[in-house]
């Protein structure tokens, strides 16, 4: 996992997006939850520890909060569709909850004793934010909206506590807190991140898996709308003898230099994946059928120019492939389309082998 990715989701790919965005819906939903829960229930301890003048309004506070966080729960179903709503939702809940300790501190005005939970509920909030997979650079931001929260509480309760000692000890705590949460929300996003590729992703090649590919072709075809795209599937050639006369590590060298080679062909803007043994596939967005032939044969004359040694020190072989190339449309059935590039491909190993053939 690069540094940038640790730093914004606008590194990350949408599929890995979506993921994320659905991952911190549902927790997003259980720490609603637990707050509502928290929140209300807090009402016994206040009975316990407050005067009846304090407590009368401290109780109607936390169920006025408790109410107001109630519609989050439905909400965070459709957060798992939409990052803005989801960014949405976490700063309705940080308002709310900044609210309520800001009448809560509010409440004791008259000089009576804060309670310790009053003043340690904004540490409480960080340390239960850090259950969100959130990257650095919102972590930031949140930790960045409760300290000024908490500053200007302090600011609007007591002007004199900004110019003395309280003040550092308010800002070092936050400090303290804000990066154990970013933290432990570093460490989760890179978790996530690692399980993704490892559900998404060929170990051997490290080119996306079928099933990744699959989702990422429907998400092309969405947004192509006039625009065509194309699909390159190919296999390579007398594959089986390659591991049969030299091993099986010789087959495995063989897969990485070509998935190697295909990065160095297409470039970021082409998907690319295993499809299956020693078949790839390639989609080119924006790429008509007679560009895609083209860039499918310089793919095969790249493969072709250059010989794979074998790891075990026993010479090189030259590999060759076959290639199917078809076009789609925005309104194209995309299963079609795979069972027009997988003919193309047979025709050209029936063609001889080592050649592209374009669908019929």
């Amino acid at each position: 996992m690069e540094l940038k990715e640790y730093w914004s989701d606008s590194y990350h790919s949408s599929d890995f997006k979506l993921t994320r965005i659905g991952f911190v819906a549902i927790r997003f939903r259980w720490l609603v939850t637990l707050l509502i829960i928290g929140i209300a229930g807090w009402v016994a301890v206040d009975w316990w520890v407050l005067d009846p003048a304090h407590f009368q309004l401290i109780w109607k506070i936390r169920l006025i909060t408790g109410a107001m966080l109630t519609p989050l729960l439905p909400l965070s179903y459709l957060c798992k569709l939409n990052r803005r709503w989801m960014v949405a939702s976490l700063y309705f809940l940080l308002g709310i909850l900044l609210t309520f300790n800001l009448v809560g501190l509010w409440s004791f005005r008259d000089g009576a004793p804060i309670p310790i939970g009053y003043i340690a509920f904004p540490y409480f909030l960080l340390a239960l934010l850090s259950v969100l997979p959130l990257p650095v650079k919102s972590g930031l931001r949140v930790a960045l909206v409760v300290t000024l929260a908490v500053l200007g509480t302090d600011y609007w309760l007591d002007r004199q506590s900004l110019y003395n000692g309280v003040l550092l000890d308010r800002l070092w705590l936050l400090l303290c807190f804000s990066l154990a949460m970013i933290w432990v929300q570093a460490g989760q996003l890179r978790m996530l991140l690692d399980l993704y590729r490892e559900s998404t992703r060929d170990p051997l090649t490290r080119l996306m898996n079928r099933r990744l590919f699959m989702r990422q072709l429907e998400q092309v075809q969405r947004e192509s709308q006039g625009t065509p795209f194309t699909l390159i599937l190919f296999d390579l050639d007398k594959f089986k003898r390659i591991n049969d006369e030299h091993g099986h590590l010789m087959g495995d060298e063989v897969l990485v230099r070509v998935a190697n080679t295909l990065g160095d062909i297409f470039g970021p803007e082409a998907t690319m994946a295993r499809y299956g043994g020693e078949e790839f596939i390639v989609l080119l967005p924006n790429t008509g059928l007679s560009q895609g032939l083209r860039q499918a044969e310089t793919l095969r004359l790249a493969v072709e120019s250059q010989p794979v040694e074998n790891p075990l020190g026993d010479g090189e072989i030259t590999v060759t492939l076959s290639a199917g190339v078809v076009q789609g449309q925005h309104d194209s059935e995309l299963q079609g389309l795979l069972n027009q590039a997988d003919e193309a491909l047979y025709d050209a190993k029936r063609n001889g082998r080592n050649c592209v053939q374009a669908a019929a």
